[in-house]
């Protein structure tokens, strides 16, 4: 589903997560899988971020939806414990080392995350984009702004601390994790396949 006009800053995320599912879905080589699954956590992350900063306090004002506020809270949960996951399983380690020690524990961990995000996507779409048209028009320029910034300054990190220190310390990890696997693994040959290779990460804060 496409998502709102309003929620349009959340787009270039949300496109490229989509392209990262459709092509792990499609991808049976473990390198390139495990390419595309530390991708899949990094544009995940940010647009999870993004969201929880802006869009749910946002719909949380509305009365009468806060059964689908708190689903989607519960989902975003489970999408961030299998982030986690993953993250701990790439981390300085280069995709064609992977699956090295643990294969099928390495897919099982993947599908996992696949699975909650897709779920989620759904109820994002079936559940949580409609309730955007409810916002009045004061609502709408809030979200709007709210949602620029969040998107701008959005994390890499899949659970990243509440407190702006921890925030701050967790995103420059993020920083120095990326430019040395940038240094360190120059071909992705999952990440390579997608349609926006070009694709650069906004600032973190």
């Amino acid at each position: 589903m496409a998502l709102p006009t309003l929620l349009a800053p959340l787009d270039e995320d949300r496109r490229r997560l989509v392209a990262v599912l459709d092509l792990l879905a499609a991808t049976p080589e473990p390198e390139a899988r495990a390419d595309l699954a530390g991708e899949l956590v990094r544009v995940c992350a940010r647009y999870e971020d993004a969201k929880k900063r802006a869009v749910y306090p946002a719909l949380r004002g509305q009365s009468g939806h806060s059964a689908a506020i708190d689903r989607a809270e519960d989902d975003q949960r489970a999408v961030r414990r299998a982030m986690v996951e993953i993250r701990n399983r790439t981390r300085h380690v280069k995709p064609i080392n992977a699956h090295a020690d643990d294969p099928e524990g390495f897919e099982h961990s993947l599908d996992t995350l696949i699975d909650a995000v897709r779920r989620h996507l759904d109820q994002e779409d079936q559940e949580l984009l409609p309730l955007v048209s409810g916002l009045d028009r004061a609502e709408q320029q809030e979200l709007s702004h709210h949602l620029e910034r969040a998107v701008a300054t959005a994390s890499t990190h899949p659970d990243p601390p509440h407190n702006p220190l921890g925030r701050a310390a967790a995103n420059l990890g993020e920083r120095i994790d990326r430019t040395v696997n940038d240094t360190s693994t120059t071909w992705h040959p999952g990440v390579d396949q997608l349609p926006d290779p070009d694709h650069k990460q906004s600032g973190e804060s």
